[in-house]
């Protein structure tokens, strides 16, 4: 027997350029795989040179959140030219905002002395003052709040499912949890999509944007097909992300046809814990729909959940 497990993927919910009409290339995310191991395993030269080995399979780009890693391997490597070089295009470029983080993150430690630190935090505090000035507050505030709550049983369910099992009452209690708290999270989000449509990063901020889909990916089917198409218009318009519209086109496809688009659905047998894609369509050529919406390819993915054939 087998169970439908559907996945929201929010390792894959870049922000700044994702919103980007096209995705790197395969090779981009294949490098930037490599590249984090490296820095894991403190390799940071190394680490940084396979950052920009990644972004020159994108013609010089890369999503936010690498270059700003890009940036923590060249400062950990003691190389404060090119920290800087991928800092200020975040800033500048990628509109970088969160001053905080930034203050405090130990691996730009070494660079905090040099006179251009003072600069770019400059840079990113007027970032911040420019978005808290065209940000809905009370809507940010309210789907921020939103999200966290949509992420807390969930982050919690893959410790309890391992320690008491699937069928276990810890882990009934935690889906009732759940469950519960979707419902609440639906009619609170619902109301702000229907009034205010599907808000971009620029009018609530990355996070709150990402409440949007979060809960309306983990609503029921005829409620993912009511919005879908609002989340497609706001991805049009670069005010959403491709990457999660093709996951919530899949997962309306795997439950009203049992056949994808994208490959980001997957069944879990229950007898043997293995995971396999629910069917793909024109699978030969799923890896261009893929980079065309900034996704991995699927043989990354696949490796992550141990499926070795689709």
């Amino acid at each position: 027997m087998k169970y439908k497990l559907y996945l929201i993927g929010l390792a894959l919910l870049f922000s700044g350029d994702i919103f980007a009409q096209t995705g790197p290339p395969p090779a981009y995310f294949q490098l930037v795989k490599k590249a984090d191991t490296l820095f894991q395993k403190k390799e940071y030269q190394q680490s940084a040179s396979t950052y920009s080995a990644a972004f020159n399979t994108f013609n010089g780009r890369a999503i936010l959140n690498d270059r700003y890693n890009a940036a923590c391997a060249w400062a950990r490597s003691g190389k404060a030219d090119s920290a800087f070089f991928h800092l200020f295009k975040v800033a500048n470029a990628g509109k970088y905002a969160d001053d905080q983080h930034l203050a405090i993150d130990s691996d730009l430690a070494s660079i905090h002395k040099d006179s251009r630190w003072a600069d770019l935090m400059t840079i990113v505090r007027n970032n911040k003052t420019a978005l808290d000035a065209q940000y809905n507050l009370p809507v940010k505030k309210q789907l921020e709040d939103i999200f966290a709550s949509d992420q807390y049983y969930r982050r919690k369910a893959d410790s309890i499912q391992n320690r008491f099992g699937f069928k276990s009452p810890q882990m009934q209690s935690l889906l009732d949890s759940m469950k519960t708290q979707d419902k609440i999270n639906l009619q609170k989000t619902t109301a702000i999509l229907d009034k205010y449509g599907w808000l971009g990063p620029d009018k609530v901020g990355n996070i709150a944007n990402l409440a949007l889909f979060a809960v309306i990916v983990h609503a029921d089917l005829p409620t993912m097909e009511k919005y879908f198409p609002l989340l497609k218009d706001a991805a049009d318009k670069n005010a959403a992300s491709k990457g999660n519209l093709a996951l919530l086109q899949d997962k309306i496809e795997s439950a009203r046809y049992h056949y994808q688009t994208y490959g980001t659905q997957l069944d879990k047998d229950e007898k043997t814990n293995k995971f396999s894609f629910v069917p793909i369509k024109d699978k030969e050529h799923v890896n261009e729909r893929r980079a065309a919406v900034g996704l991995p390819p699927i043989e990354a993915y696949a490796k992550q959940w141990g499926i070795t054939s689709y």
